[in-house]
């Protein structure tokens, strides 16, 4: 389909790889002043209407142009396909090569799941699905042009399969993977899809950099959690089919983790930072109105007794909906709905920033599951960054309950929070929460830490 407007970040797309001398402009298009000055500031002649068009040898309306140079074409080359709308590029283009090997890693991915589903092993060849919409995903928004939006795998965040893949002992009870000829038939294939999706990653870096710079870092990082969510599944089948000792259980790991982490931060004020989803909390009666049964968990989250379900639901708004919203556990005794700046813009609310559990006077939001639905006349809120800590790591870093602190976070784009409010429980681990328009904001990565100001 044919661009209708011409934006600058359409060119900026476009001109990935090269800059053109000629660019076209079709009857019934429109150039922004954005894109216009993009293009008289890299001296790019515009051609518009009828001398856009063309004329090929033959008579005939050009129906194509090249991306790169402006050549117009009333027929596609054989050796030339398709970038975006009726833009042309050689088939060995940067990008059409990252999309090839996209399209290979999903037709592997299909072949390990028959094999799968022939072996009874429905339950990893439906991990396998996810890790295949996944790159549907990332597909899409290479080709339209949209940004990716972050995405759970396999259950966890993109910063908790991170963490997986790299503390092997911690959770796996393993050393990194050695592989060998030996191992698992599965874990072997698994291993190919997991080398496939490097190719893709290198593929996206070379098809998105310009002057030095990633264009499309969104896709890349989606890229390297695919590889590390294939991973973590090659730890699990290795897991299972390990008759050595009996690991540590998590319980204990995690409280020696707690304990290196409180020494930590008595030393240098190092405060973990954590990126909190949109989720929801559902009432007991709730739960039972959307889906007729208790609530599946399927992992702790890492403030005790914090639990995340298998079990989704949409959100419904006056102008929009968000779907797949994760649902947090235990069931509380008020539904309650925690959404970013961004998402409110999506459902077309107004909710107001709130810590949790202060729901009186907010917003009202519709519930949507397959079995039914419900709308709070309050309770949806953008939550407000908050700071968990316990008593003995408020003793050491001189705050107490209810405190607000300044705390710094990120490096090239380092944002000094403001107004964070302390949290002292004797279940609580120390950690910072903030949402993903505040680490968008400051560039957070997995790991990230602040310091307390």
């Amino acid at each position: 389909m044919t661009e209708k407007v011409i934006t600058e970040s359409f060119l900026r797309k476009s001109f990935l790889q090269k800059v053109p001398e000629v660019f076209s402009l079709q009857d019934g298009q429109i150039l922004t002043p954005a894109a216009a000055q993009f293009l008289s500031e890299r001296r790019v002649k515009l051609l518009r209407g009828s001398a856009a068009a063309g004329i090929s040898v033959a008579g005939a309306k050009a129906k194509y142009v090249a991306a790169e140079g402006g050549t117009n074409y009333a027929e596609k080359p054989e050796h030339m396909t398709q970038l975006t709308g009726n833009q042309l590029v050689s088939k060995d283009h940067p990008r059409i090569i990252f999309r090839g090997l996209l399209d290979q890693f999903q037709a592997e991915v299909f072949l390990l799941q028959q094999q799968l589903e022939a072996a009874d092993n429905f339950a990893l060849s439906q991990n396998l699905g996810e890790l295949l919409d996944r790159a549907r995903a990332i597909l899409r928004a290479e080709v339209i042009g949209e940004i990716l939006q972050p995405c759970d795998l396999l259950g966890f965040s993109a910063a908790e399969i991170r963490d997986r893949s790299h503390q092997t002992q911690k959770y796996f009870g393993l050393k990194h993977l050695d592989i060998s000829a030996e191992m698992d038939p599965i874990l072997l294939s698994l291993n190919c899809l997991r080398t496939l999706i490097r190719q893709v990653e290198l593929a996206a870096v070379t098809a998105f950099t310009l002057n030095g710079q990633i264009e499309r870092n969104d896709i890349v990082q989606a890229l390297n959690r695919l590889s590390s969510a294939i991973y973590v599944m090659m730890l699990t089948v290795a897991q299972k089919s390990t008759a050595a000792g009996d690991p540590m259980e998590n319980q204990t790991v995690d409280e020696i983790v707690a304990r290196v982490m409180a020494k930590i931060t008595t030393v240098d004020n190092t405060i973990p930072v954590e990126l909190s989803a949109h989720h929801v909390h559902l009432s007991a009666a709730d739960v039972e109105r959307l889906f007729g049964k208790d609530l599946t968990p399927v992992r702790e989250l890492s403030q005790p007794g914090q639990f995340l379900c298998q079990e989704r639901v949409r959100l419904v708004g006056p102008s929009g909906t968000l779907d797949k919203i994760a649902i947090l556990g235990p069931a509380r005794g008020k539904t309650q709905v925690e959404i970013s700046m961004t998402d409110a813009r999506v459902l077309g609310v107004n909710p107001p920033t709130r810590q949790s559990g202060d729901t009186t006077g907010s917003s009202p939001v519709q519930i949507v599951t397959d079995r039914d639905s419900l709308t709070i006349e309050e309770g949806l809120i953008i939550a407000a960054r908050h700071l968990h800590m316990h008593p003995d790591d408020a003793g050491r870093l001189g705050v107490k309950d209810k405190d607000m602190v300044r705390i710094r976070v990120g490096d090239l784009r380092a944002v000094v929070f403001e107004s964070v409010l302390v949290r002292v429980n004797e279940n609580y681990r120390l950690a910072m929460h903030i949402d993903f328009d505040e680490g968008n904001a400051c560039g957070w990565v997995p790991e990230m830490t602040g310091q307390l100001l």
